[in-house]
């Protein structure tokens, strides 16, 4: 069947979300070496990014809010230095604060979603995390306007890769599962997501993760690939 529409995951597949976490990034770590000497920058980064899925994956499923997630993640990772208190917490709050204001598109996400409109397909986004947070994401990174549809996690109250994410996303797009593609960059949550909920191609965009590619999935280095990967363009 001929697909008449595409879904798209937001953070590090249209928009350079980790990009934007990198540029408060320094500013954190500046605030935390103020309060604990001997804070070693880059081993807290790894420990923040070992942490992240655990409890992001609890603030999803609906076990915590994102304030408890960020709180948690912060702990953790503090761990071998010491304790955040609520007034450094809240600093650290601010500055994570910012991330949507310096979030940009990669290049040729603008250009790959007109592409794919002008061959008569809908485009949209489906998205986890909380509903102030993507809708800010995508303003100011300019991508809202080029979409047909926005389904965000936590505006619906269920999150990739629950089927039923995939199902209020495809009733806004107006498409059917198997007339329609799901492009991300997680294997949990958009290529295995996708194929769960039944749809007819998916593609992996994974950036700098690893991971096995599933029966049935594209690879893609580039979301300019996509088009031609799902047979909407000729090889470049």
């Amino acid at each position: 069947m001929r697909l008449k529409g595409v879904l798209f995951d937001l953070d590090d597949t249209l928009a350079d979300s980790s990009g934007a976490d990198r540029r408060v990034w320094d500013d954190i770590v500046e605030l935390l070496e103020g309060r604990f000497p001997g804070l070693d920058g880059a081993a807290l980064r790894d420990r923040y990014d070992e942490v992240v899925e655990r409890h992001y994956r609890d603030f999803l499923d609906g076990h915590t809010d994102f304030v408890t997630f960020r709180r948690r993640r912060l702990d953790e990772a503090l761990e071998p230095w010491g304790v955040a208190d609520d007034e450094l917490f809240d600093a650290y709050m601010r500055e994570k604060a910012r991330i949507p204001d310096v979030i940009t598109p990669f290049p040729e996400a603008v250009a790959t979603l007109r592409a794919l409109r002008a061959l008569g397909l809908r485009v949209g986004v489906l998205t986890n995390g909380p509903e102030d947070v993507q809708a800010r994401k995508l303003d100011v990174s300019g991508l809202g306007p080029e979409l047909d549809a926005v389904t965000i996690s936590g505006e619906i109250g269920v999150a990739k890769p629950d089927p039923e994410a995939f199902r209020i996303a495809l009733e806004r797009l107006g498409t059917r599962p198997e007339e329609t593609a799901m492009v991300g960059d997680s294997l949990e949550n958009d290529v295995l997501g996708g194929l769960q909920a039944g749809l007819a191609e998916v593609v992996w965009l994974p950036g700098l993760r690893t991971g096995d590619l599933p029966p049935g999935a594209h690879l893609a280095r580039e979301i300019a690939d996509v088009p031609r990967l799902l047979g909407l363009a000729a090889d470049r």
